[in-house]
């Protein structure tokens, strides 16, 4: 039973001495992020996966956060790369101005080139890839790498593939996304006006065939579709701009026209009431002339009763 137990021990401090040995290999590189101006970043229907999408000729960056938790005097690092699928290297080379890390510090390294679609093959091809930093023994003068630790591009979640798009592909693209936003916050059948109703339906024809121009491939035919599509949804939308400034216009001589007769009423049935206010008057000073005249008389005849 003692000898079992040390064997049990022994192995269990092999154990633990390699982890202590080949852990610090993959300690440093903490999660990297990648920069735009991409096109995309996130789940594609087309990939089925995560994806980080930029256009050819748009500059790429990825930040790459180094950890210093092992080294007490320092972590000197020479490069850091991007080792991609395709079997092509993106560099940052700092061997002439050495980066040291300090104990317990993180710094944070970008690496930028320029996405190619001629280097990436292929935009069906999403690409996986690697990162590498160097450590070197000094900061000056001759040095030697001490070591090299790696992360695969899938060690964290979520986590992306490398996508490039040629240029009319990225353009019909963007175009899409454009329609789509379009005809999103503007439906067809919001259209009240019959001519933007219809501009606004060629529309949406000339977008249905831009997509089917792009799944074949055909990323020119695609841009040319889509961009169609977004003059007629701007037309659309011109259109029924101007029905309903014509719709409120009118609308607004209705009821100024309203107004005007409702006026001419309170108006009429103003001068209504000053004349009968007036034919009042008249019949009141009418009656007190008649009241005058019926004193006038009693007083008379009592006077002439008296005098005789």
């Amino acid at each position: 039973m003692k000898k079992f137990t040390a064997i049990l021990f022994s192995i269990l401090l092999c154990a633990l001495i390699s982890m202590l040995v080949t852990s610090p290999a993959q300690a440093y590189i903490e999660r990297f992020t990648w920069l735009p101006p991409y096109m995309k970043k996130g789940y594609d229907d087309h990939y089925g996966d995560d994806v980080v999408i930029y256009k050819h000729g748009s500059s790429a960056s990825l930040i790459v956060p180094v950890k210093n938790d092992w080294y007490s005097d320092g972590l000197n690092v020479s490069k850091v790369i991007i080792s991609f699928d395709w079997g092509q290297n993106k560099t940052l080379d700092l061997s002439t101005d050495i980066e040291q890390v300090g104990w317990q510090e993180t710094e944070m390294f970008t690496v930028t080139f320029t996405a190619s679609a001629t280097e990436a093959v292929s935009s069906e091809w999403a690409h996986e890839y690697d990162i590498y930093v160097e450590h070197v023994n000094a900061t000056t003068g001759p040095t030697e790498i001490v070591d090299t630790w790696s992360r695969p591009w899938d060690w964290w979640w979520p986590n992306y593939l490398f996508v490039v798009f040629p240029t009319d592909q990225a353009n019909a693209y963007d175009l899409s996304e454009e329609y789509d936003a379009y005809a999103s916050a503007y439906p067809t059948w919001s259209f009240s006006n019959s001519n933007a109703s219809q501009l606004a339906g060629k529309a949406s024809i000339e977008a249905s065939l831009g997509e089917t121009y792009y799944t074949r491939g055909d990323y020119a035919s695609a841009e040319t579709q889509y961009q169609t599509a977004l003059d007629l949804y701007s037309q659309a939308l011109a259109a029924e701009l101007k029905w309903e400034t014509k719709v409120d216009e009118a609308e607004l001589d209705i009821a100024l026209t309203e107004a005007d007769a409702n006026m001419a009423t309170a108006n009429a049935a103003l001068r209504q009431a000053d004349a009968a206010i007036y034919q009042s008057f008249s019949l009141i000073l009418f009656g007190l002339g008649f009241v005058f005249m019926g004193v006038a008389t009693i007083v008379y005849a009592m006077r002439k009763s008296k005098a005789g």
